[in-house]
């Protein structure tokens, strides 16, 4: 009998727990190809620790898991960015490349394009990269914002050097996979991002709040946040919620007071307690993956257009173009039973499709990998 096809994934982020938007997506894309009947291992090089409830977790979803010690980050080695490979020790590519010694993989997935040097450790294994955003000229896009920065960020062409390391280029969203592909000269695809749909299930309780926002304490959320903030203050008659690592910084003062939310034992938590979520996200890149998760419990969403950016969006409160006109559709949402059930049938509506569609892409990843193995 033929073995199932052998997948290692790499990834500098744990995969558990899922409460900021890029582990959920590496839990979902793992979750949905090993119900696909793909062997997916996991090599998580702790580049944030790993508690052992972490590493418990993850050693009971995965086929196998194996730990890479994360290491401390030195000097950029380029005037004004990051060089690509400055984040990726040579630890991590013989690691790699031990693993497809013992293990023969078929396939080698790396997340994110500053560890795409992990790919020369896959021998002859079909090598994948999964980009989540785009980080070549990232910083402009931030200044854009008037954010400073952060986290990891490189040129244009450092970029294009790390994504045709690869054979198989995965972006989160189409507009993000056309720059991609003008980026490199390999295969680009679009393997999108959905949760399980959730409000398939049996009807939720009625939420204590009638608006809220989860999100990480990235850059990006701390400056949309602050931005609803400024125009809720004079509001308030317009309640919201705020939870999740956002509310681990002590300096995020807030007007408009917010019902807060500190302990989050898990995302399912906050969605029962609120009924309309929020994005009032204003730039960035990628896929937005608190609006789709957000679709995926069934409540509905009101954001802005970037909130909504790489989804088949349709309804107005799907694409308000600043905070004011967001906080006009909460006034809305409140005001008129009619809109409240439009919004809510033009998000299910929206989580339906956009899952359909992950659900195509998935399906080919998998018969990919099941050709590779072949």
């Amino acid at each position: 009998m033929r073995r199932p096809p052998r997948l290692l994934i790499v990834s500098p982020i744990a995969s558990h727990p899922a409460d900021q938007g890029n582990a959920a997506r590496i839990q979902s894309l793992g979750g949905a190809l090993m119900a696909r009947g793909i062997a997916c291992e996991f090599l998580c090089f702790a580049t944030e620790g790993l508690a052992p409830s972490q590493q418990a977790a993850m050693a009971g979803f995965w086929h196998a898991l194996h730990v890479e010690p994360g290491v401390v980050t030195g000097e950029s080695s380029m005037p004004g960015c990051w060089g690509l490979d400055d984040w990726c020790p040579p630890a991590l590519v013989e690691r790699v490349a031990g693993l497809q010694r013992a293990r023969r993989y078929d396939a080698v997935l790396v997340n994110y394009v500053w560890l795409s040097a992990a790919l020369a450790g896959s021998g002859g294994a079909l090598r994948i990269l999964d980009t989540h955003d785009l980080f070549g000229g990232r910083d402009a896009v931030a200044r854009d914002q008037g954010l400073d920065p952060s986290w990891f960020f490189t040129s244009v062409a450092e970029e294009s050097r790390g994504l045709d390391r690869a054979e198989l280029v995965l972006g989160i969203q189409a507009e993000e996979a056309e720059v991609l592909r003008r980026r490199c000269t390999v295969e680009v695809a679009v393997f999108g991002h959905m949760p399980p749909l959730r409000f398939l299930g049996a009807p939720a309780p009625a939420p204590a709040m009638p608006f809220g926002y989860l999100g990480s304490a990235n850059p990006w959320n701390l400056a949309a946040v602050r931005t609803l903030d400024a125009a809720l203050a004079p509001a308030p008659e317009l309640p919201w919620l705020l939870a999740g690592r956002i509310l681990r910084r002590q300096d995020l003062l807030l007007a408009s007071r917010p019902r807060l939310l500190p302990q989050l034992p898990d995302a399912a938590a906050f969605y029962a307690q609120v009924d309309c979520v929020l994005n009032p996200m204003a730039g960035g890149t990628g896929l937005k993956v608190k609006t789709v998760e957000a679709l995926a419990f069934g409540n509905p969403v009101l954001g802005t257009r970037d909130a909504f950016a790489g989804l088949p969006a349709e309804h107005h409160g799907h694409a308000c173009a600043d905070a004011a006109g967001l906080v006009a559709c909460m006034r809305e949402f409140l005001r008129s039973p009619a809109f409240a059930r439009e919004l809510r049938l033009a998000s299910r509506l929206l989580a339906l499709r956009h899952a359909a569609a992950v659900t195509a892409q998935q399906d080919a990843l998998a018969a990919r990998l099941r050709a590779a193995a072949a």
